[in-house]
């Protein structure tokens, strides 16, 4: 795990706007069970991928890019590492700046991390919110 695991977890407890990029509806993903956990903690989520225009399955309203989102505080990414490089100029085109990036366990890029921590976005990279949810 790297970055501010704990104040992101914080985050994930109180009611953030939460973007999920990556988002799938597959139930054989690990993304819908951190995606329910998420709206079971009280967060605003909305899935961000180029896939899907609407969700079928769920309620969760769904965008296909970062771009088409208002404000959201968390950005929490289920992207093959290889993608982070194009994510991280994507966000910060944003008109928007998330309080944090949350990358889920197994992805990781430092070059990511450095490149968004200098214009002032916390990251958290090789972590899931769901197996952590006992950590406070």
């Amino acid at each position: 795990m790297f970055g501010p695991v704990s104040e992101g977890m914080r985050m994930f407890r109180n009611r953030s706007d939460v973007a999920v990029v990556g988002y799938s509806e597959n139930p054989y993903r690990a993304v819908v069970k951190v995606t329910e956990y998420l709206i079971q903690e009280g967060n605003r989520v909305t899935g961000v991928t180029p896939n899907l225009t609407e969700a079928t399955e769920t309620e969760i309203p769904i965008k296909r890019a970062l771009a088409d989102l208002p404000k959201q505080d968390i950005i929490q990414v289920w992207r093959n590492s290889r993608a982070l490089p194009e994510l991280a100029a994507e966000i910060k085109h944003l008109p928007w700046r998330p309080k944090l990036v949350w990358c889920q366990q197994g992805v990781v890029d430092l070059f990511f991390q450095e490149e968004l921590e200098k214009v002032g976005i916390q990251v958290v990279m090789d972590a899931c919110p769901y197996a952590l949810r006992s950590y406070l």
